[in-house]
């Protein structure tokens, strides 16, 4: 298989063109296109104990484009991780829902359990974002 945007054996959604900027219907990734998208998922979690990592980006935004393949592919293999997207320049409900978390650098990455923010992580390091999903699922990372 060629390699995909950094990243090789993606499978047969095979992230592409736009797939990039405004996500697939694929994958585990839940596409979010408003803030009431985002606080129906965390209804939809509260109290399951399940960790959401909501991938915060802008359309247009080379690091956030570049750390999508790494989602997909975590999403496929992380099954007690929800993890969720939104693209803060679709419309003006993402807009405001960026500025209501105080998001001013993406991607940002969100990590929500039970309904509250319990950390962010700002940047598109695969290893930096793998360790942090790993530190607020509760494992040692050292």
């Amino acid at each position: 298989m060629e390699k995909i945007h950094e990243e090789d054996a993606i499978g047969p959604d095979r992230l592409v063109g736009d797939v990039l900027y405004y996500g697939d219907n694929h994958s585990a990734v839940v596409q979010l296109h408003s803030g009431e998208d985002v606080r129906q998922l965390i209804e939809q979690h509260k109290g399951d104990g399940k960790l959401i990592v909501l991938d915060v980006g802008l359309k247009h935004c080379g690091p956030c484009v570049k750390v999508y393949p790494t989602v997909v592919k975590l999403s496929r293999q992380m099954d007690t991780v929800v993890f969720a997207r939104m693209n803060g320049d679709e419309n003006e409900s993402c807009m405001r829902f960026l500025r209501d978390m105080n998001v001013v650098e993406v991607p940002t990455f969100l990590f929500l359990r039970d309904g509250e923010i319990c950390g962010r992580y700002v940047g598109s390091g695969k290893g930096e974002l793998i360790g942090e999903i790993l530190r607020y699922q509760g494992v040692r990372v050292t």
